[in-house]
């Protein structure tokens, strides 16, 4: 009966088995044993694995044994990687959890509310679909958060630029950038870090070679870096310019160093960082987040 079982898993599980993680190659990707984190597209990802129970009496409940067991396993795993993904030039989610009881129960319950991900693609997940059957017969899962729930928990209260008051009508938010409609306007900012070593995070920051910060919490407010990132991430320069972020007229700016212990925070010259400012007078593109690091 055993082995009649796990044949029937297997051969349903290879048919599904498909490259771990799926991100894209340019992605800023970090990873450690069993997780990964995407500062590119915003998830943090941990694998579980579960055995299949010799004592089962079905496939489905072979199945479902094994995935309780995997999501276990997820969960634990899923908590390290939370905890050390970078959010500043100096901080880290585990030394935030570490100084802070609060910050570190209320990341703790986030990654107890982590879902299984979808990994056949399909648009739901499934127990039965969303799984790696694996060569020893033990099944594998993936589960995940996204940053933007630990940038509410992590990102300090106040240091925020002042919500801007809202019209009489507003529209209805979307998650998605809208590229600015004049072609002539400035409409995001692409730092090229390649070659600087320059490590991703939450919530970096751009600073001229005198110190002066150019770019970071001052220039928008928490909701919106919340909500959208403060920065994007990538290693190819051309799908940068592209990117929904910035698209339409980016402004190209080279960087010439990295600051913070973490190796976060960009340096850029004086004089390009007063054609930031002059562009983002018009171009409005800081406050709203449109700054995009492209990395090694």
């Amino acid at each position: 009966m055993k082995n009649t079982l796990i044949s029937i898993i297997l051969l349903f599980g290879f048919c599904l088995y498909g490259q771990q993680w799926g991100w894209g190659a340019d992605d800023a990707v970090e990873e450690i044993e069993n997780g990964a984190m995407n500062y590119s597209n915003g998830w943090v990802t941990a694998t579980g694995i579960g055995a299949i129970s010799p004592l089962a009496q079905s496939p489905g409940q072979a199945r479902a044994t094994a995935v309780r067991a995997a999501k276990i396993d997820a969960m634990r795993n899923l908590l390290e990687a939370v905890m050390a993904v970078t959010v500043t030039s100096e901080t880290t989610v585990r030394g935030s959890a570490v100084e802070n009881d609060v910050i570190k129960t209320n990341v703790e319950g986030m990654v107890k509310g982590a879902k299984m991900l979808d990994l056949n693609g399909d648009g739901k997940v499934d127990y039965s679909s969303d799984i790696r059957y694996l060569s020893d017969t033990s099944i594998e899962i993936e589960m995940g958060v996204h940053m933007s729930g630990i940038s509410s928990i992590i990102y300090p209260a106040t240091g925020y630029a002042e919500v801007p008051p809202q019209p009489a009508e507003v529209e209805t938010p979307t998650t998605e950038f809208v590229p600015a409609p004049k072609p002539t306007t400035i409409t995001g900012l692409i730092i090229d870090a390649q070659g600087l070593e320059v490590r991703p995070a939450m919530s970096p920051k751009i600073v001229d070679q005198n110190g002066s910060v150019v770019y970071g919490q001052g220039n928008f407010t928490r909701e919106y870096a919340i909500n959208y990132g403060v920065a994007g991430y990538s290693k190819d320069l051309d799908k940068a310019m592209i990117d929904p972020r910035v698209v339409g007229n980016p402004l190209l700016i080279k960087a010439i160093g990295i600051e913070g212990t973490n190796k976060t925070d960009v340096v850029i010259s004086s004089g390009d960082a007063f054609k930031i400012g002059e562009a983002d007078q018009t171009g409005q593109f800081l406050s709203n987040c449109r700054v995009m690091i492209i990395l090694d």
